[in-house]
């Protein structure tokens, strides 16, 4: 499938995340438009080009007058659910901002949902992760993976004081990653930044690709090296069988599975997203009969190797299970792309997925179709069939 390599060696932040995907042939104006649906205002985006250390790079600054930035992760959980953003660029933000509280409250002793943002609440930082997300879903979604990153050091400055670098909430959030630091070069990955990095990516170790497309997004700093972020588009070498599930740790999938029967009900839809926000891959809930003829359910979740103690820990934490198993299985998906058609009632996004240059599978996506149908007053299944018959299949792989 797509696959972007994601290098850090002068570390990631959020404006060198959206100058890269520009870079890499993301088109401005979409992505400018997309960004709309954020429906925030009060900030101004510029988009140019520069040179660090030769490199020419694209430098993304979002300009902001900000009068609330202090907020806590339910206010900005609140601004995501309102947009009219995609569906996949909505849940990949909400992630990043659940593990950045999630991170927050574990250096300060609090829970997710008492985390006061200071920096990553005001309305730049929001923009600098949807607008890493959005960049993401215009480059069609591709499996992130990334190199080593440079974490720096030191000492910064921030609301509460001096803390050394890299800051302790960026220390949580690239657990499980490889990081290195090559000096006192103060702070080169920013809270935002490892939140994007955890949300999207997982470890390249052992990578086999094949580059395409490379952009790169450029840091505000001077280093002793280019300031840049490098994103690298193309494909994975495919393999298949047990070689392809084993080449790295973070290709290995595993399915988590607990019986639950003593649990109340109402619980049972809150552990869905939270699972999902720690990068779970999927999740569900199947109602079954336990002994005694007590009915339960059973909670099965997907992840790859790398979130695996995540999973557990979230399963444990947020369920009344005392015990749990899981095994490791072997997944192959399709590649995919988004193309936008239009119908006579407005456009709709469709979602192709192709195997070895074949079309299988051509799908709207429900949410184009359902926002229309509304809109239209007419039957969802029409604006379903309106977006087929715009599909150019001659045009397809």
């Amino acid at each position: 499938m797509a696959t972007a390599y994601i290098e850090c060696f002068a570390g990631a932040s959020g404006d060198m995340f959206l100058g890269a995907w520009l870079d890499a042939g993301v088109q401005e104006d979409r992505w400018r438009k997309l960004l709309q649906g954020l429906a925030l205002e009060g900030y101004e985006i510029r988009v140019r080009r520069v040179k660090k250390k030769g490199i020419e790079a694209v430098k993304v600054d979002v300009e902001a007058q900000d009068c609330h930035p202090h907020r806590h992760l339910a206010d900005i959980l609140a601004i995501l659910d309102r947009s009219r953003l995609p569906s996949e660029v909505r849940e990949k933000a909400r992630t990043a901002f659940y593990l950045l509280a999630e991170a927050e409250g574990r250096v300060h002793g609090l829970s997710p949902e008492q985390i006061h943002f200071h920096e990553v609440g005001a309305v730049d930082a929001i923009v600098d992760i949807v607008g890493a997300m959005a960049g993401w879903y215009l480059a069609g979604m591709p499996e992130c993976f990334v190199s080593p990153v440079e974490v720096g050091g030191g000492w910064t400055d921030c609301e509460h004081g001096r803390v050394p670098v890299p800051a302790p909430a960026t220390v949580e959030l690239l657990k499980g990653f490889p990081v290195y630091s090559s000096g006192l070069w103060g702070e080169t990955v920013t809270p935002t930044g490892a939140a994007i990095i955890r949300a999207l990516c997982k470890p390249a170790d052992g990578l086999r690709f094949a580059a395409g497309m490379v952009g790169y997004g450029a840091g505000t700093r001077e280093l002793e090296i280019a300031n840049v972020l490098r994103i690298q588009l193309g494909r994975q070498n495919r393999q298949h069988g047990p070689a392809a599930a084993t080449a790295t740790g973070a290709n290995r999938c595993f399915v988590v599975e607990t019986n639950i029967d003593d649990m109340n009900p109402e619980w049972a839809g809150y552990i869905i997203p939270r699972l999902l926000a720690v990068g779970a891959s999927d999740a569900y809930l199947v109602p079954i009969v336990m002994k005694k003829g007590r009915p339960g359910l059973q909670l099965r979740v997907l992840c790859t190797a790398d979130r695996l103690d995540d999973v557990k820990g979230e399963i444990f934490k947020q369920t009344s299970s005392i015990g749990l198993r899981y095994y490791e299985i072997y997944k192959e998906g399709l590649d995919r792309r988004i193309e936008t058609v239009n119908t006579p009632y407005g456009p709709v996004r469709v979602k192709i997925a192709f195997r070895d240059g074949q079309v299988l599978n051509v799908a709207p996506e429900y949410e184009d179709c359902r926002k229309l149908a509304e809109e239209q007053n007419v039957p969802l299944k029409r604006v379903y069939w309106a977006a087929f018959k715009e599909v150019r299949w001659e045009d397809l792989p």
